[in-house]
């Protein structure tokens, strides 16, 4: 297959592309950390950088990596008998809606609605097998996401964000959650109130 290269990444299009990724100290040390706060527990973690910065391409190659299909870090990750990547794009909507919609979930009305969402992340941690497994979740433009829910509904937004983080940061279980943002966290609560604010920063 010819190698392909573009100055813009979409990790759900090109998953399947090789775009001639050459990483950089910058991000050897980045897929170090993530590789080595995960071994200690840590399942979620935040790429934050302006446009441009590869933060994309990153996630791609990350996903290469961890997928067995490319090796452009050594992660040490090599031991999992199981792998797979569910590879998403943020968008100007409710993440819970994104999250249901990827996974087929229906009525967002019930009570028991976001808890089915993260039934079926886990039925897909499960479905990997009995042996050493690894769900890698990558959400690229997250801060869309974060862009909604500062202007809609922010505390049933961040509600689900907290549960989401909760759910993946259980470390009896191999889930990997990498997300991707333009700007620091707080930096998407500009227009809310003061106790929104608190709220968002907790």
């Amino acid at each position: 297959m010819a190698i392909k290269y573009s100055p813009s990444v979409n990790i759900i299009r090109d998953s399947n592309r090789d775009l001639g990724y050459i990483p950089t100290p910058n991000a050897e040390r980045i897929a170090k950390l993530i590789a080595s706060n995960f071994s200690d527990g840590l399942r979620s973690f935040t790429l934050i950088g302006s446009y441009g910065t590869g933060k994309s391409s990153f996630l791609w190659a990350i996903s290469q990596t961890i997928l067995g299909k490319k090796r452009f870090f050594d992660l040490g990750f090599d031991n999992y008998t199981a792998v797979e990547a569910l590879n998403m794009v943020g968008e100007f909507s409710p993440v819970s809606d994104y999250f249901a919609n990827y996974f087929g979930v229906e009525d967002s009305k019930k009570i028991d609605f976001t808890q089915h969402i993260f039934s079926e992340i886990y039925n897909r941690y499960h479905g990997l097998g009995k042996g050493n497994r690894l769900l890698l979740l990558l959400i690229d433009e997250f801060g869309k996401f974060l862009e909604y829910a500062a202007r809609h509904e922010p505390e049933k937004e961040l509600y689900f964000l907290q549960q989401l983080a909760e759910f993946v940061n259980n470390s009896d279980h191999n889930i990997l959650l990498i997300t991707s943002l333009h700007q620091n966290f707080d930096a998407y609560a500009s227009k809310l109130n003061e106790p929104q604010r608190n709220e968002w920063t907790k």
